[in-house]
């Protein structure tokens, strides 16, 4: 049957979730998907339950990466790489998400690819994006939550911010982005004949995810962006929880908005604080001794690196999240405990340096009056300036995926009601008396 990505052939080095789940929306559209791996497979055949009892599958490989082909190849060695090479003559897609710079290392970056095959699509997707001051972090769907303000919006039951639960949907809203994307480069190299790279970002996903809240009314706004960046600067050296930050900031906006009721904010439980139930040391949210730091260390040698940095010893550092028996369990709670109280000698600053010194996945928890001016933000353009007819100048959360050759700018603002009634109308072959009598008749406006 010719499905509607028939003939599309996609090479997929993606690995974990955001890469992976794009490419099987790929397959399930019809394109042919090969999934390139290691010899000892790519990441997502280590997680989500034991390989042992999937036959070498995990359920997150089961997942991800259904409908495709697997190609399992070195590409440390040249001979990898040529395999490669041939089969990106042919092909009209590569997906990559690698940390920034290992593709390079690989020789499987988009300048190399394309000096074989100017019509490829390449995507890369990457946690912070490939400019900007943070575009050398590394990151999973837990960092992104932080930083890009996302996990402000929550906390557990303690009152702290609250990590992602059993869905990793920034995961998995990149992967649509990243689906997104490389459909709309396929329609613009049948037009142009040109192919393109592509960059994505979890931190990117996560502010778009945030459509509505990051709007800011210049002549409404400002006043209360400012008080928040105050608030934020004092409220943990006066004792304040995040769930109080959250509520106050809440109640701000209230007054505003309504500023002749008395009533109180209300914010349901279950909206505001659901419970943070996982426990796993590696893969959650710690205060520290100036705010909150989202950390990610999903493998066994980022654990290893991540207790050494910090200095605790953990004797089940190796052990894999599928693979956690009681009583390992029951020492990882205790292990949160002993890192929460080693994180909360110093601030977030100190740990990040020390962290990303020893090449391991953290972040800070970003709220929305930091991202404003938050300068991978600004390098990424995700804070749109537009402009509506009746309120005038406002920001927005900008486009998140980036396109090389076609890349997408600021438009018009959210218009007025009926704003473009008449210019539609007349596009459409209306002329001054039909628009009088519909508008008389209240079926326009």
């Amino acid at each position: 049957m010719n499905t509607l990505l028939h003939g599309v052939t996609v090479l997929d080095f993606s690995e974990y979730i955001a890469g992976p789940y794009c490419g099987f929306l790929l397959a399930d559209l019809g394109a042919r998907v090969v999934k390139i791996e290691p010899p000892d497979g790519a990441e997502e055949r280590r997680m989500g339950g034991s390989a042992r009892r999937y036959g070498g599958n995990t359920r997150m490989s089961l997942a991800m990466n259904r409908g495709k082909e697997s190609l399992s190849v070195d590409l440390q060695q040249p001979e990898g790489r040529e395999i490669v090479y041939k089969l990106v003559q042919e092909a009209d897609v590569v997906l990559q998400n690698f940390v920034p710079g290992a593709a390079e290392k690989l020789g499987i970056d988009y300048e190399t690819l394309a000096k074989i095959n100017k019509r490829i699509v390449f995507l890369s997707s990457t946690a912070f994006g490939e400019v900007g001051p943070y575009r050398k972090r590394k990151g999973f769907d837990i960092i992104a939550h932080a930083a890009s303000g996302v996990m402000s919006h929550y906390a557990d039951e303690d009152g702290a911010p609250r990590g992602p639960g059993g869905i990793a949907y920034i995961d998995i809203g990149t992967g649509m982005l990243n689906a997104l994307g490389i459909v709309s480069a396929l329609y613009h190299r049948n037009v142009s004949g040109e192919g393109q790279k592509i960059e994505t970002s979890l931190f990117s996903t996560g502010m778009a995810l945030q459509a509505m809240s990051l709007l800011h009314i210049d002549a409404l706004d400002a006043e209360q962006h400012a008080e928040e960046k105050h608030i934020l600067k004092t409220a943990l050296g006066e004792g304040k929880k995040h769930t109080q930050i959250i509520d106050e900031f809440a109640e701000m906006r209230l007054r505003r908005d309504l500023p002749h009721t008395t009533r109180p904010i209300e914010v349901p439980d279950c909206l505001h604080r659901p419970t943070d139930r996982q426990v796993y040391p590696y893969y959650r949210v710690y205060p520290t001794g100036d705010g909150y730091l989202g950390i990610a260390a999903l493998n066994r040698k980022l654990r290893d690196r991540f207790c050494t940095a910090i200095g605790v010893v953990d004797d089940h550092v190796d052990v894999d999240t599928g693979d956690v028996s009681d009583e390992v369990y029951f020492r990882q709670k205790q292990m949160m405990k002993t890192i929460e109280a080693r994180l909360r000698e110093h601030g977030n600053a100190h740990w990040m340096a020390v962290l990303e010194a020893a090449g391991v996945p953290c972040g800070p928890v970003h709220y929305r009056a930091d991202l404003y001016t938050d300068p991978q933000a600004e390098a990424l353009g995700l804070i749109w300036e537009l402009h509506n007819r009746d309120l005038g100048a406002y920001k927005a959360s900008g486009h998140p995926i980036r396109f090389s050759k076609t890349p997408v700018q600021p438009g018009r603002g959210a218009p007025s009601l009926g704003e473009d009634t008449e210019a539609v109308l007349r596009q459409a072959g209306y002329g001054d008396d039909d628009m009088a009598r519909l508008k008389a008749a209240k079926v326009v406006r």
